[in-house]
């Protein structure tokens, strides 16, 4: 592959050195700003050209921004606005530094970018060599099983979508389908008794638990799918890392028995969070080596009569309202729906945020 190594140079020397020479050791060819040497172009016109030629860009984050140039943002900054529309953006950020404010911005809007970038700390030349050293063999092991598509991603995710289940047992299902196409578990190690013990205590007794431990789990291999189900509740994976999680959407009764049936916002949104941090760590577990590289979550709400609200607009008027004459599942995605696979820690607030949002417009207008 052609790397681009993108980064401030004054502070940065040892870094850039060992970043293009661990990728250098794999094979790649590797061209930096050092590299150009006189042109008859302006450096940073050379330096884009670079990101334009490669396939990866290595961005290095430490404490400094950079000179803004003529469009007020810094070189590195230009850099990386070009790379992460065209390349693979494999960013680095420096542990343990106080950053300038600007580049402390341009920390946050590298992390929020979820789609196509890798990001890991590093504070030392070693621990650098390392991480740049595992994400290029990562990106090379996840690009011999083909493109990710994200199409199929959600074809596949939709096939998963639970049939009605009727207006007395609303749900929420989350489902996560990985990226490029490649079987991530045999059919070997679906009936494994360890992955089973490991997926039954996170999913009843982990810290973000998804079934409830009070009552009984069947646990079944059908076809390429591993499934732990309960009345209400299920947890699936299949060969190709596919994860879907159903909760029931609506709290237990509190023994007022009076109130209004509605789904509340912020239960909503606690289940979109465990389903999703369950689903990356199902990922992590049964894909250490990340060849999963990026992810398409999905959403279905079946919420039978039930209208919406917040915890204080139902606490206002517990007892009176409207019901929904909506029945018909909500299902539902982000656009763009692929989303680096980091996305499901680092980006996973602003993803539960925005999917609740679009599920509120959803119900709200039924």
């Amino acid at each position: 592959m052609k790397v681009f190594v993108s980064s401030v140079i004054v502070g940065l020397e040892p870094y850039r050195d060992t970043a293009a020479a661990a990728a250098g050791a794999l094979g790649h060819e590797v061209r930096r700003a050092e590299d150009f040497g006189a042109s008859p172009d302006s450096p940073q016109q050379a330096c884009l050209a670079g990101v334009r030629w490669a396939d990866v860009v290595l961005l290095l984050l430490g404490e400094r921004y950079g000179q803004p140039q003529a469009s007020g943002l810094s070189a590195t900054h230009e850099e990386y606005r070009e790379a992460r529309d065209r390349s693979t953006v494999l960013a680095f950020v420096q542990d343990w530094v106080e950053r300038e404010d600007r580049q402390e911005v341009l920390v946050g809007e590298v992390r929020e970018w979820s789609a196509g970038v890798y990001t890991a700390g590093f504070s030392s030349t070693e621990q650098l060599r390392d991480s740049v050293t595992r994400a290029l063999h990562e990106l090379e092991l996840s690009r011999r099983a083909g493109p990710v598509d994200e199409e199929e991603m959600l074809g596949r995710a939709s096939e998963l979508v639970p049939e009605h289940r009727g207006a007395l047992t609303p749900a929420l299902t989350v489902i996560v389908a990985g990226g490029p196409r490649q079987e991530i578990l045999r059919p070997s190690e679906l009936e494994d008794p360890d992955l089973l013990r490991e997926l039954q205590r996170e999913a009843l007794l982990g810290d973000v638990p998804v079934l409830s431990p009070a009552v009984g789990t069947r646990t079944a291999v059908t076809g390429n799918r591993l499934v732990l189900e309960q009345d209400n509740a299920s947890v699936l994976i299949d060969q190709l890392g596919t994860v879907r999680v159903i909760q029931p959407a609506r709290r237990r009764e509190d023994g007022r028995g009076t109130e209004l049936p509605v789904l509340i916002e912020e239960d909503v949104r606690d289940l979109l969070h465990r389903g999703l941090r369950f689903a990356g760590w199902i990922l992590e577990h049964v894909d250490p080596t990340r060849r999963i590289t990026d992810v398409a979550p999905l959403v279905s709400l079946q919420r039978g009569s039930l209208s919406w609200r917040t915890r204080a607009e139902h606490e206002r008027s517990p007892n009176t309202g409207t019901m929904s004459m909506g029945q018909d599942p909500i299902t539902l995605y982000l656009t763009p729906a692929r989303r680096h696979r980091a996305a499901l820690t680092q980006a996973l607030p602003a993803i539960v945020e925005d999917l609740t949002v679009l599920l509120r417009r959803e119900v709200l207008a039924r």
